[in-house]
C-alpha cells in the first residue's frame, strides 16, 4: 500500500486544491498531511504579525476540515526553510512516504527549497509531485514567440483571456473521505514563535467555508456595482478577499468559477471587460513574472537604469510617512488605515507609494518592506510588482513622469472627506472644501487642530523627482 504525503504551505484549503486532490486519487493509498511553520524565516521575509496570526487560525480550521476526511494534519515548527527541508525528509523516511504532493510557490528561496527537497527525496526513491494551484493558468503557458514571459501587461492579459475562454474552468471537488485515519502521533498546533497581532475577523473571516460565503455575498450584493464603486476608498466596495488569496484559503480559480456560476450567460463579457477580473489578471501577471524572475522577491529589478537613481532617503520623512504624519491628509489617512487595520484599499496603496517614491524620493524597497511588515494580505509577487510599477522601474510600469497628485486623488476619491475624518480625528471638524489641501487652510483652521504642516512642497518635489529620474534613465 502506498503512502502519500500532502505538504501544505500557502494553500490552506481542501477545496480546489490540486495537490491534495491528486494525492487522494488513489483510494487505497494512505494519506498524511503536514504543515511546517518557519516563523524565523517569515520574520526575515517581513511577514506581518497579523498575517502570521491569520495563518495560524486557518491552520487550526484546516486541521478540523481534514479530520472530516479522515486525514490527520501533522505540524512542526522550524526556524528556516533549510531546517524545514531536513525535517520533511526525516518525516517522509519515518512514515515510509512514497509520494510527496505540494503546490508550487514562486519566490526565490521557496523555489530553492523545493528543488532541494526534490533532489533529496529522489535519493530515497520518493517521488515529488508539484502543482500550480495559486494561479489561473500554469506559469510557462503564456509566453511570447521567444519562449519568454511577456513584459507588457496588455499582451499578457490578451493571451490570458484567450486561454480562459478556450478552456473550461476547473473547480476541483473536495476529496472523498478516506476509509480509515492514520495517526502515528498527536502533536497539537501551538502558536508560532511570533508576536501575533489581532485582526478584525468580521472583515477577515477564518476558514474557507466563511470565505466562500463572503465571496458569494460579494457576487450577489456588490459585484454589479463594482465597476462604478471600485475606486471608492471605502472597504465596503471591495471583495476584501486578498488576505485569503495570499495564504491560499481561496484560489483565483474558485473566484472565476463562482463568477461563472452567478453570471453564466455573460461570463465571456465579464472576463474581457470586468475590472474585478482585470485585478485577478494583474495578480496572475505578477505571479507569472515572479515564477520567471524569482530574484524579484529579493528586491531586484528588471530595468537597467534603476541603480542610477539618487534616492534622498530622508529618515524623518520616512518616519512621517509610516506614521501618517506627512501633512497630506489622504496619504496620512491611508497609512493610518494600514497601521490600524493591516489592510489598505488598492487606490490608496498607489497614492501612498507614489508619494513615498516620487515626492519624498525614498527608495521603493523601504516602502515595499514596510508594507509587507504591516499587511495582513502581504503577497510578495503582488507587493513587489505594484511597488515596481508605481516606481516606474518594473515590467510594464507607469512612465516615470506619472505621479499621483495626493490632493487631486483625495478630491476625486474622497470628495466629502469621510475617509480622511475616519482615520484622522484631528480633522473631524474641517469642512470638505478645505480638508484635502492643508496649504489652503487659514490660521483659524490650523489653530483648531494639531495636524502637522506638509513636510514638502508638492510642486518642488515633482520637479526634483523628474530631474533625478530623467538623469538616471538617460545616463546609460
Amino acid at each position: 500500500m502506498k503512502t502519500n504525503l500532502m505538504w501544505f504551505r500557502s494553500d490552506l484549503r481542501i477545496r480546489n486544491n490540486l495537490a491534495l486532490y491528486s494525492a487522494c486519487q488513489d483510494c487505497e493509498a494512505t494519506i498524511l498531511a503536514l504543515f511546517i511553520s518557519c516563523p524565523h524565516q517569515w520574520k526575515l521575509n517581513s511577514m506581518s504579525s497579523r498575517k502570521a496570526f491569520l495563518i495560524y487560525k486557518n491552520i487550526l480550521f484546516l486541521k478540523k476540515e481534514l479530520m472530516k476526511l479522515n486525514i490527520y494534519l501533522y505540524y512542526h515548527e522550524s526556524t528556516t526553510f533549510l531546517e524545514s527541508v531536513n525535517y520533511l525528509i526525516k518525516f517522509c523516511r519515518k512514515n515510509k512516504v512514497n509520494n510527496l504532493y505540494y503546490n508550487y510557490e514562486y519566490e526565490f528561496l521557496e523555489q530553492k527549497r523545493d528543488i532541494m527537497v526534490m533532489k533529496k527525496l529522489k535519493k530515497y526513491h520518493i517521488i515529488s509531485n508539484g502543482f500550480h494551484s495559486s494561479t489561473l493558468i500554469p506559469p510557462g503557458v503564456i509566453i511570447n514567440k521567444k519562449g519568454e514571459m511577456y513584459k507588457k501587461y496588455s499582451h499578457f492579459k490578451n493571451r490570458c483571456i484567450l486561454e480562459l475562454l478556450q478552456n473550461s474552468l476547473n473547480d476541483i471537488f473536495i476529496p472523498k473521505k478516506r476509509k480509515t485515519i492514520i495517526l502515528t502521533s498527536n502533536t497539537p498546533i501551538v502558536p508560532f514563535d511570533f508576536n501575533f497581532h489581532r485582526f478584525n475577523e468580521q472583515l477577515f473571516p477564518i476558514g474557507e467555508i466563511k470565505v466562500l460565503k463572503k465571496l458569494k455575498v460579494f457576487f450577489k450584493n456588490k459585484f454589479n456595482k463594482y465597476f462604478t464603486n471600485n475606486n471608492s476608498i471605502s472597504h465596503d466596495t471591495t471583495s476584501m478577499l486578498s488576505a485569503h488569496l495570499s495564504i491560499g484559503v481561496l484560489s483565483p480559480m474558485q473566484c472565476l468559477f463562482l463568477l461563472f456560476k452567478y453570471y453564466p450567460n455573460t461570463y465571456a463579457y465579464y472576463v474581457k471587460k470586468c475590472c474585478w477580473v482585470n485585478e485577478l489578471i494583474w495578480r496572475e501577471f505578477f505571479k507569472h513574472l515572479l515564477y520567471f524572475h524569482p530574484l524579484l522577491s529579493q528586491q531586484k529589478v528588471l530595468c537597467d537604469w534603476e541603480n542610477n537613481i539618487k534616492w534622498n532617503n530622508n529618515e524623518k520623512h520616512f518616519e512621517a510617512w509610516k506614521r501618517g504624519k506627512t501633512g497630506f491628509p489622504i496619504v496620512d489617512a491611508g497609512m493610518r488605515q494600514l497601521n490600524q487595520l493591516g489592510w489598505m484599499h488598492n487606490r490608496l496603496r498607489m497614492v501612498t507609494s507614489s508619494f513615498l517614491v516620487k515626492n519624498l524620493l525614498i527608495d521603493w524597497r523601504k516602502g515595499e518592506q514596510y508594507f509587507m511588515s504591516r499587511l495582513i494580505d502581504g503577497d510578495t509577487a503582488l507587493n513587489n510588482g505594484n511597488w515596481q510599477w508605481i516606481s516606474s522601474i518594473g515590467s510594464d510600469s507607469a512612465p516615470y513622469f506619472r505621479i499621483f497628485n495626493p490632493i487631486l486623488q483625495s478630491k476625486k476619491f474622497d470628495a466629502q472627506g469621510k475617509f480622511i475624518r475616519k482615520y484622522i480625528p484631528e480633522l473631524t471638524k474641517i469642512s470638505y472644501t478645505n480638508i484635502h489641501d492643508p496649504n489652503t487652510w487659514n490660521g483659524n483652521i490650523r489653530r483648531r487642530n494639531s495636524y502637522p504642516e506638509p513636510i514638502i512642497n508638492l510642486a518642488d518635489s515633482k520637479k526634483t523627482m523628474l530631474t533625478v529620474f530623467k538623469f538616471a534613465k538617460y545616463k546609460l
